[in-house]
């Protein structure tokens, strides 16, 4: 019997057979382990036939074929609490302020285009922080690599929805966020959010 083949992937992992799209993996712990396909049985060797009256026979059986299977893997983040917004909110400044996560800061939209996480301890509890890159109208069509970044926000259990005081209509902001949100997966309608208002200190955010 062959020995058993393990692929390491990162906790988040999500294993679908590709033509059926049917998920055979959802790995959200640490350790998690999961059968993806199974090993044909092992043969026999020609001790398996000795027998008093034949004591070295010349006869074995071969193994059976195991299964053969094309998968697709999709990373969706696990963290505690997701920060949203819009592009240019401030998701990665205030990651880098209340962690030790240090993600690219400039001030460009799309700056962040793959989730960052970063780790916080509260009351010697530590609580993992999400930085989702930022979300424009039509993200659930696809609109900005929207899929791409809406699929991290499912894991999160919590969000922190932040906006930015310096736009024009932060209120505007995140109805769309909600919006999207909701399109991409009504459950994320009722996430607990957390709502944030960043950049007050600007004077057009005073206005």
């Amino acid at each position: 019997t062959g020995e058993d083949l393990l692929i390491s992937v990162p906790v988040g992992t999500i294993a679908r057979i590709a033509d059926t799209d049917t998920v055979v993996a959802d790995l959200v712990r640490d350790g998690q382990q999961a059968l993806v396909a199974r090993g044909g049985r092992g043969g026999r060797g020609n001790a398996a036939f000795k027998s008093g009256r034949n004591r070295a026979p010349r006869l074995s059986e071969n193994g059976e074929v195991g299964e053969a299977r094309w998968l697709e893997l999709e990373l969706k983040i696990v963290a505690d609490a997701g920060i949203v917004g819009v592009p240019n909110a401030g998701k990665s400044t205030l990651l880098s302020v209340i962690s030790a996560a240090t993600p690219e800061i400039a001030d460009y939209p799309f700056t962040t285009v793959v989730p960052n996480l970063g780790v916080a301890e509260v009351s010697h509890v530590q609580i993992v922080f999400a930085d989702i890159p930022g979300l424009l109208e039509g993200a659930h069509d696809g609109v900005g690599l929207g899929l791409e970044f809406l699929r991290h926000v499912e894991r999160s259990r919590v969000l922190v929805h932040l906006l930015d005081g310096a736009s024009p209509d932060p209120a505007g902001d995140y109805e769309v966020i909600n919006q999207e949100m909701m399109l991409f997966n009504p459950a994320l309608a009722k996430r607990p959010q957390m709502i944030v208002l960043n950049k007050i200190d600007l004077p057009q955010a005073r206005e």
